[in-house]
């Protein structure tokens, strides 16, 4: 009669605490930098939904797109102290979280999307990953791709002669620098916001990113070429502070392991979907795309990342170019 009552008595206990749980969730706060309606807002819902069907509610996940919780750097710190939960960053995640594999700045490294998530996914990608856990407390999740950067001008530029002269907007991380100062352009430094006014005003004359980038603050009024050079395929970043996560018991860390890699491939997919409707939606406001002599850039920016390898870890950037080398030869 004693066991049957304790039985009841942990059956109670048992179901009471899983009905203060459901009332009472584990909010987790997820911080990026897109827009509504930007690639990285759309994955940031589609993670919230699974999250949250996956866990019952035990997870409540609050969304804060558009840098509501400040710039990238900040919010880097912000997930080392536990203060924001997730993120999904642009590179500076990694020049914060693990300076020594920051390479991915450098210019025609990777020669399709396909090379970008081998790389990433394979070894190199758990370097990184343990990097970021013992620098920063900071663990790596996945990564969601972003489009290739394109050069966009106002004439046509197929050959990296043409682009000597040329008042381009930049960022000014030194390897973007020291990459278009090779080709004889003459970089700028302008912030993202006030370059629609500069390239009007004739301030600078040229800019580079990716398609979404170019169509969102309509720089098809005052830009009239594409010119598809392809010259760096990054990416977003997901990942999680230590601290919360290791507020979870296992069972939902499993589960936030699995949706946040369910998410990145939706990502991924997206991405590459929304690629094509970019190139049509700026065509239609009448861009004109130019195929440049990629072959050229690539062999007039070849020694560029060599002149940056003492900043990173010894032999990485050899190491980057072997696993290359084997997914290239396996393809």
């Amino acid at each position: 009669m004693k066991k049957v009552v304790v039985l009841l008595l942990t059956i109670g206990l048992v179901l009471v605490s899983a009905v203060a749980m459901a009332k009472n969730p584990i909010v987790m706060s997820l911080s990026y930098g897109g827009a509504d309606g930007s690639e990285e807002d759309i994955a940031a819902k589609k993670f919230e939904q699974l999250l949250e069907e996956r866990t019952k509610g035990k997870i409540d996940v609050v969304l804060f797109g558009n840098e509501q919780l400040g710039k990238e750097v900040d919010v880097v710190t912000s997930l080392e102290l536990g203060t924001v939960n997730m993120a999904i960053m642009g590179a500076t995640v990694h020049q914060q979280a693990a300076p020594e594999y920051n390479i991915w700045s450098a210019y025609y490294i990777f020669k399709n999307r396909d090379e970008v998530l081998q790389i990433m996914n394979g070894p190199v990608g758990e370097k990184v990953s343990e990097a970021m856990l013992k620098n920063k407390g900071i663990r790596m999740l996945g990564i969601g791709l972003r489009g290739p950067r394109n050069l966009t001008s106002h004439r046509p530029i197929r050959t990296p002669e043409e682009v000597k002269g040329l008042k381009i907007r930049i960022p000014l991380q030194p390897i973007y620098v020291r990459s278009w100062e090779a080709l004889g352009a003459k970089p700028q430094a302008i912030a993202y916001g006030e370059l629609y006014t500069a390239l009007k005003q004739g301030i600078v004359e040229a800019q580079e990113n990716p398609l979404a980038y170019i169509y969102a603050p309509a720089f098809y009024e005052v830009q009239k070429y594409v010119n598809v050079t392809e010259h760096q395929r990054s990416f977003f970043t997901y990942v999680v502070s230590e601290k919360f996560f290791q507020r979870l018991d296992q069972g939902l860390q499993q589960i936030l392991l699995e949706v946040a890699q369910e998410t990145c491939d939706f990502h991924n997919n997206l991405q590459k979907a929304k690629e094509a409707d970019w190139k049509n939606r700026l065509e239609e406001k009448g861009m004109v795309f130019v195929q440049a002599d990629q072959a050229a850039f690539r062999k007039a920016l070849q020694d560029i990342p060599q002149q940056f390898a003492d900043k990173w870890a010894p032999g990485f950037y050899q190491e980057i170019l072997s696993e290359l080398s084997k997914i290239r030869k396996g393809n």
